[in-house]
């Protein structure tokens, strides 16, 4: 009997034991678990806030982006400007050339008929003065071919007397000839009728002062 109740103290003291090594053990482990929770809460919070600082100056420079490239923003003012004063610039070399005309030069216009643009190369040798695929109608470039003109513009060219000129569609294509010391009206209007002129001067009769 006294065996027995020895054994059953000690199971008891034992369980006790167990019992109290759990209890301090959950504890730490409580401790620990709170001590990793805080700093993490804290690491957390400084992340957040981090984020939110860089959420709002990220925010405040695309508020500034639209504001520079918005509507009615300076850069869209400003593109609206130079597309403007560039429209305007090339409508006024248009208007120019239209209007100005010095009779002491000749010079050739192009008129393209039917419903398809023609491509027309002038060239002489190996320099190219003039290429470029023209619509129907007539081309707002004017060819000089006895001087260069006094008014420089982007529809001024001059090109060579003895030129050749390659047409992409024969037939299509007429030659307003201005000649030396007319004014306004074309002396000629040619229709060539070839893919190919040799030279300008001699297949198209014209004058060239000496």
């Amino acid at each position: 009997m006294a065996i027995t109740r020895k054994k059953g103290e000690f199971w008891v003291a034992f369980i006790l034991f167990f019992l109290i090594i759990a209890m301090i053990g959950s504890i730490i482990l409580s401790i620990v678990s709170f001590v990793y929770y805080t700093k993490q809460k804290d690491n957390m919070e400084k992340i957040s806030a981090n984020l939110e600082k860089k959420l709002s100056e990220l925010g405040e420079r695309v508020a500034r982006v639209e504001n520079l490239v918005g509507p009615n923003s300076v850069i869209d003012k400003y593109i609206t400007s130079a597309n403007f004063l560039m429209n305007t610039s090339v409508d006024l070399e248009k208007v120019v050339e239209e209007i100005f005309d010095d009779p002491t030069t000749g010079y050739l216009r192009l008129f393209v008929v039917g419903n398809e643009s023609v491509w027309i190369t002038i060239k002489k040798g190996d320099s190219t003065y003039f290429s470029k695929e023209l619509k129907p109608g007539l081309a707002p470039y004017k060819l000089y071919y006895f001087k260069e003109p006094n008014i420089q513009t982007k529809y001024s060219m001059q090109i060579p007397s003895d030129s050749t000129i390659v047409i992409g569609k024969p037939g299509y294509v007429y030659f307003l000839v201005y000649g030396v010391g007319t004014s306004k009206h074309p002396t000629k209007v040619v229709q060539w009728k070839e893919s190919r002129i040799d030279n300008l001067a001699k297949d198209f009769s014209l004058y060239i002062p000496k």
